[in-house]
């Protein structure tokens, strides 16, 4: 987000306001491309109100400086238009892929309706101020000629720029404010549009932007001419609760869409990666359980592969339980295992006694 103040608020008309905000942190530009819109809000009664959406005027040639221009018909627009000099506005952005793009682009053709013409004045602003080649034709459709938003400066701009020029179609008479000017009455149709494209040599890319009913018009006209789908972008525009909304390009509801198909695809990836760090350990942890169940099995069957081997032999338990029981009792008898041999007795001596009392013995 970022701070702005209220430099200038100006009446361009009897229902169009044009808001100048002034970059509060010059060390944070606001870029943005010719064709987007940001979202702003301030304080009211000290409060701050909800955000809303709205198309930037100024080009991005000078970032610090933010316009913005809207019909002042609802409670928010008035209160803007009632903010004064130095009030802070809190902008977030930018938004919108309604861009013109004159690297691919060569020839353009604008198709406004009413404040439809606020995303087209940055894209004129832009391409007068870096001396674009590209040629660019602006039909601007308006109610009356009382009620032309950026008339004036759309005229100087056609003077200073020899590769713009704009044809305002009045719906309700008269027109003689305009003399002088390009300028047809009624509404547009092929014959305006197909005057409006004659002088260009290669195909042109048609941008539309204005109220759903102005919009289905020129959708329904350029496709009467043949024109290619991908030839023609839309941008729709009402001011309300529900603000910009569209049919190929709308404002707010795409990025919130990608917005929120952008959250749900990162949540995706982070969870799939969170997935992906345990499986090595799971993996790992799975091979030594089958390592170690290989292990066991291979150990207990050379062991039953060992006693199957062992000679069957009879069953002594009965004499083991009781030479056991005997050996558990006391005795005194001594069995000798010597394997020497035994002496050989010797005869006792034969002794006699004579008269004389003489002991001789043999």
């Amino acid at each position: 987000m970022h701070t702005y103040s209220v430099t200038n608020n100006q009446q361009l008309t009897p229902t169009t306001l044009l808001v100048t905000l002034k970059n509060t942190e010059p060390s944070r530009p606001f870029d943005f491309q010719p064709g987007q819109y940001a979202a702003i809000s301030f304080f009211r009664r000290r409060r701050p109100t909800a955000a809303r959406c709205f198309s930037i005027v100024s080009s991005p040639t000078n970032p610090d400086i933010l316009q913005f221009s809207m019909r002042t018909k609802g409670r928010f627009t008035r209160a803007l238009a009632g903010a004064q000099p130095g009030d802070v506005v809190k902008v977030r952005g930018p938004f919108g892929g309604f861009v013109f793009d004159p690297a691919s682009e060569p020839e353009v053709v604008l198709l406004a309706g009413g404040i439809g013409i606020t995303p087209f004045m940055s894209m004129i602003r832009y391409a007068a101020a870096t001396r674009l080649a590209n040629r660019v034709t602006l039909l601007f459709s308006c109610a009356s000629q009382d009620d032309v938003p950026f008339g004036d400066e759309l005229r100087e701009l056609e003077r200073q720029n020899s590769n713009f020029r704009a044809v305002f179609v009045i719906s309700q008479e008269p027109v003689d404010k305009l003399a002088g000017e390009r300028v047809a009455s009624g509404r547009i149709n092929a014959d305006i549009i197909a005057k409006a494209s004659a002088g260009l040599v290669r195909r042109p890319t048609y941008f539309i932007c204005g109220p759903q009913p102005f919009m289905r018009a020129m959708n329904k006209l350029l496709h009467a001419q043949g024109v290619d789908g991908h030839r023609v972008m839309t941008e729709a525009f009402s001011q309300g609760p529900n603000h910009q909304t569209g049919k190929i390009r709308s404002w707010p509801f795409n990025i919130y869409f990608l917005g929120a198909a952008s959250l749900a695809i990162g949540s995706f990836v982070v969870m799939v990666a969170d997935l992906l760090k345990t499986l090595p350990a799971t993996s790992a942890s799975a091979t030594n359980n089958v390592t170690a169940s290989s292990l066991t099995n291979s150990r207990q069957a050379d062991l039953d592969s060992l006693v199957n081997s062992l000679p069957e032999t009879a069953n002594t338990a009965p004499s083991s339980a009781a030479a056991v029981a005997t050996a558990s009792q006391p005795t005194t008898t001594t069995v000798s295992t010597s394997t020497a041999p035994k002496p050989t007795p010797v005869a006792a001596p034969r002794c006699t006694t004579t008269a004389s009392g003489v002991t001789t013995c043999n």
